[in-house]
């Protein structure tokens, strides 16, 4: 029998708004927002970490410069101040001179090889110093080669007796000049570049007679009240220099009191010089001027090496910068160096 069927009998639909549809809806969006923020941080903390690392870079670049920049500064000083040097013994004869531009040549070559390495970003010190010492052993060289050749003493004998034979030939020609009258013209024209060959060999007697320096170094220093002194290296803490210096062996000089006159020159290149503090004018025999020194040092000399200091005080600020130091003894240039303050 079959069971009649119930068309009045609702039919159920499915109900997409249960507590449990709503729940599953709310965990998702928790768990998306959880995972954007756990994005967010871990960008943030890259972001930063990032951030950092380039800052200790641009630091570490900033250091590596300065580092640069001193070690180019050193070398360029030290560098000037052999070829100084150097130089300063040319023109006594063709051998030496020929010895001295070898030795610059190779002095050159050192240099750009230990710029090079500082730019590289190799250690350069222990290079920078070796450079020091090739220049003092170069000036050994010349000394020994000196002393080799006898050459002040060569010189100044030979310079002695072609003196003597000049006298005597223009005694020569004064006679002839009285009693040959016809001859008169060809003779005051001998007689002219006599002296002048005269002139030139007793300049080179007195450019002999120069006593050379050379370890030239400067101490800038704070003094106190209580008279002590303390190095310092900025300008605005500086009240005195002390210009020390070493002189040279020339046998040529008689032994005796020596005078070396000391010239500042500023960064602006103006030379130091207040009167009521020594400072004065000196001449420049080589280029027949007039210089204006800053301080003056003397000396009992005995022909061979001495070190010798001159001071200036001015009672008044130095400006920083690079300034150059040059010394005269008997009108001639016999040393040079440079240093800085900051």
């Amino acid at each position: 029998m079959n069971t009649p069927t119930n068309f009045n009998q609702p039919t159920p639909t499915p109900n997409f708004g249960s507590p449990n549809n709503n729940d599953n809806n709310s965990k998702r969006l928790v768990t998306i927002m959880g995972v954007a923020l756990a994005v967010l941080l871990g960008l943030s903390i890259f972001l930063l970490i990032s951030k950092y690392q380039t800052g200790q870079k641009l630091e570490s670049t900033a250091t590596e410069l300065a580092e640069q920049k001193t070690a180019f500064t050193e070398l360029d000083s030290k560098y000037n101040e052999a070829v100084t040097q150097l130089e300063q013994q040319k023109g006594i004869n063709a051998e030496l001179d020929a010895k001295i531009n070898e030795q610059l040549a190779q002095l050159e070559s050192q240099k750009n090889d230990i710029a090079k390495m500082i730019r590289e970003k190799r250690d350069s010190r222990s290079a920078i110093a070796s450079l020091e010492k090739q220049k003092n052993t170069y000036l050994a060289e010349i000394d020994e080669l000196k002393k080799a050749n006898g050459i002040l003493t060569e010189d100044n004998t030979r310079l002695t007796g072609e003196n003597q034979t000049l006298n005597s030939s223009l005694t020569e020609t004064r006679t002839q000049l009285e009693s040959e009258s016809t001859a008169k013209a060809a003779l005051i024209s001998e007689k002219t570049q006599l002296e002048t060959e005269r002139t030139q060999l007793v300049k080179k007697v007195d450019i002999a007679s120069a006593v050379r320096v050379k370890n030239i170094t400067v101490k800038s220093v704070d003094v106190r009240n209580s008279g002590k002194e303390k190095n310092k290296a900025r300008a605005k803490n500086v009240d005195k220099l002390s210009i020390c210096f070493t002189t040279e062996s020339n046998e040529v000089v008689p032994a005796g009191q020596e005078m070396f006159y000391i010239r500042i020159i500023d960064p602006t290149g103006a030379p130091l010089a207040i009167e009521s503090l020594g400072s004065g004018v000196a001449t420049d025999k080589r280029n027949e001027t007039d210089v204006r020194y800053t301080t003056s040092a003397s000396t009992d000399y005995d022909n061979g090496e001495k070190n010798v200091c001159g001071a200036w005080q001015p009672g008044q600020n130095f400006i920083k910068g690079k300034y150059s130091i040059e010394i005269y003894n008997k009108g001639y240039l016999v040393g040079t160096s440079a240093f800085n303050l900051k």
